[in-house]
């Protein structure tokens, strides 16, 4: 006769082994991690200590990595500025994405209004940075100068297109000029930008909310008078 023993069994069970090998990470992998660690490190240098002293020494060892590994990784400074800005610009593009949802005309302008005051809730020293490098772009020599260049005539010709699209349905004015609304349009969203980031006590979301009132009294059109009939 057999007679299970539940110690005997609890003895014979496997045991687990804590210490399985962990998979080494590739070195696209480590690449990756360096280069973002660094990217996060620059922006918090830039919001800490400022441009002059953000140098690639201070950003590799505020990375945890060694002196030479973000001129190593980027070249020069420039460069990761470059990769600084496009990494930022990602960012704000997700949460443009993120309250356009498909729309147009109008309501894209509102909305694209709504993602610059979440922006720059969500992500003030995204901003702060971005500014802080936008100012080294009037430097002679900027080498990132194209960079800002650019991203700013995408932001022009963003406003422009979604003005066009809203003359096209008829509920955007057909007078208004695209091209100078889109200049002033981005304008009012940088002055905006620059006034919080310098003083935060400034109502955003008032001045976000009197903004897109006056942009709709601006653009709407208005439904012409209905002939009286005899």
């Amino acid at each position: 006769m057999l007679v299970t023993n539940k110690y005997m069994v609890l003895m014979i069970a496997p045991v687990k082994n804590s210490k399985l090998p962990v998979p080494r990470a590739t070195q696209a992998e480590r690449s990756a991690l360096a280069e973002e660690r660094m990217v996060n490190a620059t922006i918090e240098l830039l919001n800490s200590v400022g441009l002059a002293r953000t140098t690639l020494i201070a950003i590799g060892e505020s990375a945890g990595y060694s002196r030479g590994l973000a001129s190593h990784h980027f070249g020069s400074k420039s460069g990761l500025f470059r990769k600084v800005l496009r990494h930022i610009t990602a960012v704000w593009t997700e949460e443009l994405e993120n309250n356009l949802e498909g729309q147009s005309g109008l309501n894209a302008l509102l909305a694209a209004l709504n993602a610059h005051r979440d922006h720059l809730l969500h992500y003030p020293q995204h901003a702060r940075a971005m500014n802080i490098l936008w100012s080294a772009s009037f430097e002679p020599a900027s080498e990132f100068k194209p960079n800002v260049i650019e991203f700013h005539r995408l932001q022009r010709a963003a406003a422009a297109a979604w003005v066009i699209a809203g003359q096209e349905t008829g509920e955007i004015r057909a007078d208004v000029n695209p091209v100078i609304f889109g200049e002033q349009f981005y304008a009012s969203l940088l002055g905006l930008n620059y006034q919080w980031l310098v003083n935060p006590d400034i109502d955003l979301n008032v001045s976000i909310e009197a903004l897109k009132q006056n942009i709709v009294a601006l653009l709407e059109a208005k439904q012409p008078l209905k002939k009286e009939t005899k």
